[in-house]
């Protein structure tokens, strides 16, 4: 009976002893970096990883992860017959064998301090000799006085004795002078050295970050794992070059990447994906809580001023897109990254601390609550709604005339098509996402009534497969550099127009030449007659789109009349469904070569504005 309990304790360690055989020495790898999805502020980085011979249990530790790796996105997906068991991610303090260089470094300080100890003795001598000197001096003195009074002074000594004084006193202030700068060249040597040790003293202690997979090979061979794992310090930005031809009749738009790498590590030759997506691990959709209402007097945020409230409804409409956000990226920036333990995080995610990986894959842990970020949404959205039911429509829609949207932009992917390295340094990097020749309508704009200026543009369709997301633009016209601008985000098969500078050949005039006013029972009534003039220098026609605007108004207390022009304004579809809606004029016109002086294009119209006599007129609020 007392033998029992020994007997089962010793079976216990045995089946331990022999479960912990079974599984092999860890294998340490770093793997190689082979795709990389870059974000816009992290990138998602996959290693692919081989253990030759693996069999049964294995721990395969990842290692040289880089300083920005953000340990909650530890992600490891198993080839055919390989279970992942866990996965963890573990920061481990390692020490730099530096002993040789730092003792080296320690010899040579030693050696400069050796010489300026040498130059410390010689300078003592100096100051002896110069002591024994003055007291030569003193002694000859008091001896030539004295022979001078007997009569038995000897000249030539005294003027040997004063050269000997004088030659001795040059050579020690010259000595004196090299051992200045000898000790001031050693003082430099020393305190380099002393850095440099310093240095490399302080990089002697690192930290490797490593992951630590845990699988399970019931069959023997090579196995084979991905491990995938977010960084920060990455970002893309889209940039665009506008490339025209000198005969305008095609325009070439190249696509490219502006990438900032600060990962901590080098991606050579690897598949590049650039998204606009936002890496997420929250996996559920959040939950909608019922909205209970009740009547009551309103508080300030429930109902404003009518011109407050639609700044109000926009800054709540803002508020929520945010939150939104935010619950799919600060779960990984947030609380992962800066709220794990810096050690060694593990992956239970199964219950009573297992973990969870098997066939399928495995992960690192994270401690963020959907349900805390679920409440926020659901608060705001309830103001959202408050603001809904207690204010019209116009009210919320009188600020900007259009309300806001919550939505977060375009979402689009570029594969490169080739493969693509990129060192991890603080400067940008550019590469070409795309090369897309397009045919556009080539046009002048002219806007006498704002600049004197010509300008040139083209309008195109976007009929290529990319997405063009809103970026700098710098344009080329015959290869030469023209200028800057924007490009807004344009759709697959959306319409845009690219700016391709001043044409200088052009010049566009605006003189008000004809003012008739008079009253009309009690109001004013007023006819402005504008001349619009177009002078070309150059040898060939040029179409102008010619802009000039009536005002708007927002009573109906101000009339405003086109009354007639020379020329109708342009039917185009586009500009009459939304700028001719504005009070924008145009008219297309064609103005023939060395058309200057009194061959100049000339177009009049005629506009009248009728109002109160009793009132002026003013101009409204930009709007914003």
């Amino acid at each position: 009976m007392i033998r029992r309990p020994f007997a089962a304790a010793c079976f216990v360690g045995c089946l331990l002893t022999s479960l912990w055989a079974s599984a092999a020495e860890p294998l340490v790898t770093e793997g190689r970096v082979s795709a990389v999805t870059v974000y816009q502020g992290q990138a998602l980085v996959t290693r692919e990883l081989e253990a030759p011979a693996a069999q049964g249990l294995l721990e395969v530790v990842v290692t040289n992860l880089p300083d920005n790796v953000l340990p909650g996105s530890l992600f490891a997906e198993p080839s055919d017959g390989v279970q992942i068991r866990s996965v963890r991610f573990r920061a481990r303090p390692v020490e730099e064998d530096v002993r040789k260089e730092v003792r080296e470094l320690d010899q040579q300080i030693q050696d400069v301090q050796d010489r300026l100890a040498a130059v410390a003795a010689e300078r003592a001598v100096l100051n002896q000799r110069k002591a024994y000197l003055t007291q030569l001096e003193q002694f000859s003195a008091v001896t030539s006085r004295q022979e001078l009074k007997s009569g038995v002074l000897n000249s030539e000594t005294l003027k040997d004795l004063t050269q000997f004084l004088f030659a001795e006193r040059n050579a020690i202030s010259q000595r004196e002078l090299e051992l200045a700068h000898e000790e001031r060249a050693h003082n430099q040597e020393r305190d380099l050295l002393a850095r440099r040790r310093d240095t490399i003293a302080a990089g002697s202690a690192r930290t490797v970050r490593e992951a630590v997979v845990f699988i399970n090979a019931p069959q023997p061979g090579a196995a084979k794992l991905r491990l995938s794992y977010l960084v920060s310090n990455a970002s893309w930005t889209p940039s665009y070059n506008v490339r025209a031809t000198d005969a305008r009749d095609e325009i070439t738009i190249e696509y490219n990447a502006s990438i900032q790498q600060m990962s901590g590590e080098d991606w050579n030759d690897v598949e590049m994906v650039l998204s606009t997506a936002t890496p997420s691990l929250v996996a559920t959709a959040p939950k909608l809580e019922p909205l209970a209402i009740k009547l009551g007097a309103l508080d300030q945020s429930q109902r404003g001023q009518p011109m407050s409230a639609a700044a109000n409804y926009k800054q709540v409409q803002h508020n929520l897109a945010q939150l939104g956000k935010m619950r799919g990226t600060q779960t990984v920036v947030g609380q992962v990254a800066i709220n794990a333990p810096p050690a060694e995080q593990s992956s239970f995610f199964g219950a009573g601390g297992g973990g969870f990986g098997g066939g399928a894959g495995g992960v690192g842990s994270w401690d963020f609550s959907a349900a805390s970020a679920d409440k926020g949404l659901n608060r705001a959205a309830r103001e959202l709604q408050l603001l809904d039911f207690n204010n019209s429509l116009s009210e919320l829609k009188r600020e900007g005339g259009r309300l806001a949207s919550p939505t977060e932009g375009v979402s689009v992917s570029y594969q490169l098509a080739d493969r693509t390295s990129l060192p991890s340094r603080s400067d940008r990097q550019l590469i070409q996402i795309a090369s897309l020749p397009m045919k556009g309508d080539f046009y002048r704009l002219a806007t006498p009534v704002l600049t004197s200026f010509a300008y040139e543009e083209a309008r195109m369709t976007n009929s290529s497969d990319y997405v063009f997301l809103a970026g700098p633009v710098a344009t080329f016209v015959g290869g030469q550099f023209v200028g800057r601008g924007t490009l807004p985000t344009v759709t697959v098969g959306e319409s845009f127009t690219v700016g391709l500078g001043i044409d200088s050949s052009l010049r566009a005039e605006r003189e008000l030449v004809k003012k008739d006013e008079r009253i009309q029972g009690g109001n004013r009534v007023v006819d402005f007659t504008y001349e619009l003039s177009l002078e070309n220098f150059g040898d060939q026609a040029a179409k102008v789109r010619l802009l000039d605007r009536l005002p708007t108004v927002g009573k109906d207390d101000v009339k405003v009349t086109l009354v007639k022009s020379d020329q109708p304004v342009s039917d185009d579809t586009a500009y009459q469904m939304a700028e001719r809606k504005d009070g924008i004029l145009r008219w297309d016109v064609e103005v023939p070569p060395q058309a200057v002086g009194p061959k100049r294009t000339v177009l009049r119209y005629t506009m009248q504005i009728e109002y109160d006599k009793q009132l002026s007129i003013i101009g409204m609020p930009d709007k914003t």
